[in-house]
């Protein structure tokens, strides 16, 4: 019995561990982002890249599409976990480049408060997934849904020049992600608890988790700056 307890103590070790990793290699990832985005910002690299490079904005958009399948494609193959580390890294590197173009939107002020506003909106978060009892699989199946309707009605809103709503749209997309992050969190709480090890590594799951957790801050952080910047964008 006592040896009992004693596996299931190291086993609940392990899950916390494997746990506080993701969110280590989140905030990891959001400040690589956060460093490049500032950087290019303040030298004045961004637009010398863009004038001599004006497609490679596009380019970039692609290439973070192809890492994200490539990422998700290597959890069930025999990669190893710092493969993905590397591949985590390669994406916040390149979303930084993209997410440097907010500076020249916003202000520096409205930015830093929209990534405080969003920092403890996501750790309010947190607790509601890891405190919960209710099964967020049906609220979260429901508002990925409910995202890549919103996706389409805005390509199409897009492509037929029809105006939208953007304070309520933004409010659309902070409630799903709502969803959507405390359904991550919840999961990966349940994944890492069932997972031994025998098929996926709890490291390669913490990376995974990691870039679904820094997807879901980045969106947050996204619909918020819309909806604090609203008035004071730069001209």
């Amino acid at each position: 019995m006592y040896q009992d307890y004693e596996a299931s103590f190291y086993s609940q070790n392990e899950v916390k561990k494997s746990v506080l990793n993701s969110y280590l290699w989140m905030a990891i990832g959001l400040m690589v982002t956060a460093a490049v985005s500032f950087g290019l910002y303040r030298s004045g690299t961004f637009l010398a890249i863009i004038e001599r490079s004006p497609f490679l904005a596009f380019g970039l958009l692609i290439a973070q599409i192809v890492l994200v399948v490539v990422f998700s494609s290597q959890l069930a193959r025999n990669t190893s976990a710092a493969t993905m580390k590397i591949l985590f890294l390669l994406y916040s590197l390149t979303l930084g480049f993209s997410m440097t173009s907010i500076f020249y939107a916003y202000s520096e002020g409205v930015i830093f408060v929209a990534f405080l506003v969003a920092a403890l909106y996501f750790l309010c978060l947190v607790f509601i997934g890891l405190t919960t009892k209710k099964d967020m699989s049906r609220i979260g199946s429901i508002c990925f849904t409910g995202l890549i309707a919103m996706i389409i009605s805005q390509v199409l809103l897009s492509i037929f020049h029809i105006g939208m709503d953007t304070r309520f749209m933004c409010l659309v997309g902070l409630l799903l992600f709502t969803g959507i992050t405390v359904w991550d969190i919840q999961r990966m709480n349940k994944i890492m608890t069932f997972n031994d090890g025998s098929i996926v590594s709890r490291e390669k799951l913490s990376i995974y988790f990691a870039l679904e957790l820094y997807l879901d801050f980045i969106n947050i952080f996204l619909y918020i700056l819309q909806l604090l910047g609203m008035g004071s964008s730069k001209d």
